[in-house]
């Protein structure tokens, strides 16, 4: 069996897909927290306290790295 078929065979490919698809997801993941974080920080007191947070839960929440929860 070639590489070409390898590639294209039903097993093959639901297989790598199969791998592919959680790390697509963590990525997502990642990127929507390091979208959001940087959102976060650049709030000012009045829309941190519209959302009920302070100054201290910016600080907290926009200071972790996009890996952490």
């Amino acid at each position: 069996m070639d590489s070409r078929s390898l590639l294209t065979s039903p097993t093959a490919s639901s297989g790598f897909r199969c791998r592919l698809h959680p790390l697509l997801a963590l990525l997502v993941r990642w990127h929507r927290r390091l979208v959001t974080r940087r959102q976060l920080q650049r709030l000012d007191a009045r829309a941190l306290a519209d959302l009920g947070l302070n100054l201290a839960d910016q600080y907290r929440e926009g200071g972790k790295p996009f890996w952490r929860e």
